[in-house]
């Protein structure tokens, strides 16, 4: 047990202070600018990682969470004990210190931050299931806790999550349109004990992997687009189509031309942020989410079913990516710096990620103009970041 002062917040919803030898200590369930009693759980030579079990001095922007769920120790929601605007502020600086630390920027345009729904806004959730009953693992454990109530979970969801049966099954993915009211569950296990509504299209995941297809229809950024069991989409329609607001600010005017959208999934910006353009190319690796974004999509786009890294550049006024956490690498941004393109907008689901390919991308000859955090997950330390550079 040590007694510390957090002074600033990191990643995985940690904050961070110092000990008496000057070593990092990464606190968990800690806010900053609180003194707290940190139970030790992994101690180094230059840091040490530990949880917080008693809050001596809070933050003023600590709160009683507002979810039984969370309160009951679920691990989804890690900072569901700040407040929203504590919450922002956390994550802008989260942003801020991988752009100084690990792209090793001097200085770098104001982090602006677009929000979008404080609750109810995941469509798609995926949950643990212990003896019949869905629910979410346990804070630092792997025991499932019954998901009686879920506070970011879209009604549709919350009510399956609650009163759904999932006997013999050991995981299900449940997704819903908040524009059609479908739902979706995608059962690992069998179907047998599984006891939902009538309404609700079950399918297990094996028939999933192996190629069997069901979607539903979404409304986002102002159309509508077919997903699929086996594809990635956004937390929810509000994540989305804020997403598409800030890579469209930041990529400016599109005028013509031609775009390349990188891990394009159902192929969200090349069907919104580049229809002005004369064609894009849209690269995608997964074979469901390239299939949605081939009904999607008009037929100026050209989707290419090929990892980013094998796909042969062509050139581009503009080049947007999103990939997925661990980010473009070197050879993704060699890939994509080959396309030669002015303006270059990258999502960002990781702030490690984020730092070394924004350190990449100014290496390789981009500026960088600005500087969005997205906050898709409320409650969450997760952050999306939307960043725009030129050459």
């Amino acid at each position: 047990m040590i007694e510390l002062h957090l002074d600033a917040p990191s990643g995985q919803g940690a904050s961070v202070g110092r000990d008496a030898d000057g070593r990092a200590v990464f606190v968990e369930g800690g806010l900053p600018g609180e003194t707290v009693v940190a139970d030790l759980q992994v101690q180094k030579k230059r840091f040490a990682k530990g949880r917080v079990r008693r809050v001596l001095e809070a933050a003023p922007g600590r709160i009683e969470p507002a979810c039984a769920t969370a309160l009951a120790g679920c691990g989804g929601c890690d900072l569901a004990h700040a407040s929203l605007d504590l919450q922002h502020d956390m994550k802008r600086r989260v942003v801020e210190d991988a752009l100084t630390r690990i792209a090793r920027l001097e200085s770098f345009p104001d982090v602006g931050l677009r929000g979008t729904r404080e609750h109810s806004y995941r469509t798609t959730v995926r949950a643990a299931v212990h003896e019949g009953v869905a629910g979410y693992r346990r804070r630092w454990s792997h025991d499932v806790i019954p998901a009686s109530e879920c506070r970011v979970a879209h009604e549709g969801i919350e009510s399956l999550l609650r009163d759904g049966r999932f006997d013999g099954a050991d995981e299900v993915m449940l997704r819903v349109s908040e524009a059609s009211g479908e739902r979706l569950a995608v059962v690992t296990g069998p179907l047998d004990g599984v006891e939902v509504p009538i309404d609700v299209d079950l399918i297990t995941r094996a028939e999933v992997d192996a190629g069997a297809i069901r979607t539903i229809t979404e409304e986002a950024g102002g159309r509508t687009w077919q997903v699929s069991a086996g594809s990635f989409f956004q937390a929810g329609p509000a994540a989305a189509t804020a997403l598409v607001d800030a890579v469209a600010a930041a990529a400016g005017p599109i005028d013509g031309g031609h775009v390349v959208d990188a891990y394009c999934g159902v192929g969200l910006f090349a069907g919104t942020v580049a229809t002005s353009a004369h064609s894009v190319t849209a690269i995608e690796r997964e074979g469901s989410s390239a299939d949605d974004a081939r009904d999607n999509l008009d037929d100026h786009v050209t989707v290419v079913g090929l990892p980013v890294e094998q796909w042969d550049p062509v050139l581009a006024d503009l080049v947007i990516a999103d990939p997925a956490r661990s980010g473009l690498g070197a050879e993704g941004v060699a890939t994509l710096d080959a396309c030669r393109a002015d303006r270059f907008v990258l999502v960002s689901c990781d702030t490690g990620s984020l730092g070394r390919d924004v350190g990449l991308l100014v290496a390789a000859g981009y500026g960088l103009d600005s500087v969005e955090v997205v906050d898709a997950f409320p409650d969450t330390n997760h952050i999306e970041t939307v960043v725009g550079l030129s050459r």
